[in-house]
């Protein structure tokens, strides 16, 4: 038998397939069938290669890694995930962004003597390649951390680029 008898059915042998009972017995589950979309074969890369970028459609016209919000990079990020260009982890370091938190202005933003600034631009680009500087300076053992961040700097390079993979 598949399963112990519940507790109200008579001792002996479960209930033949057809005359189980809703909700008490185990439910015989037929998997859906493929979608088309997924059933269909890969591409090459050389073919991908020619096709239009990872990136279209993900980022804004008027979106700009050199001139982006946090609140904007924190919806890149997702994006970018959800397409399967960053990993969980990259997600999450791209994603986080303190000055989101309602607590900034009183707890970072006390320590250094800013207001959050949410919507004000800035160079992830940049601001990235620095982290990157850090890490590699400060947490050099920590290898997996540093492949993160110069990842995400990669990403960030091509997605200043109008179309990067042609």
């Amino acid at each position: 038998p598949l399963a112990p008898p519940a507790p109200d059915h008579p001792p002996g042998p479960l209930p033949e397939i057809g005359r189980l009972e809703p909700g008490r017995d185990l439910v015989l589950f037929k998997a859906p069938p493929v979608p088309a979309a997924a059933a269909e074969p890969e591409q090459d890369t050389a073919e991908m290669e020619k096709g239009p970028s990872p990136f279209a459609g993900l980022i804004d016209d008027d979106i700009d890694v050199r001139h982006m919000s946090p609140r904007q990079g924190a919806e890149l990020s997702l994006d970018l995930y959800i397409a399967g260009i960053l990993s969980w982890d990259e997600h999450a370091m791209l994603a986080f962004q303190p000055e989101l938190h309602p607590d900034y202005n009183r707890t970072i933003g006390a320590l250094i003597g800013e207001k959050a600034g949410p919507d004000r631009p800035r160079d992830f680009v940049a601001e990235w390649q620095r982290r990157l500087a850090f890490e590699i300076k400060y947490n050099a053992k920590d290898g997996r951390l540093i492949e993160r961040t110069e990842r995400i700097v990669e990403v960030l390079k091509l997605a200043e680029q109008p179309n990067p993979f042609e």
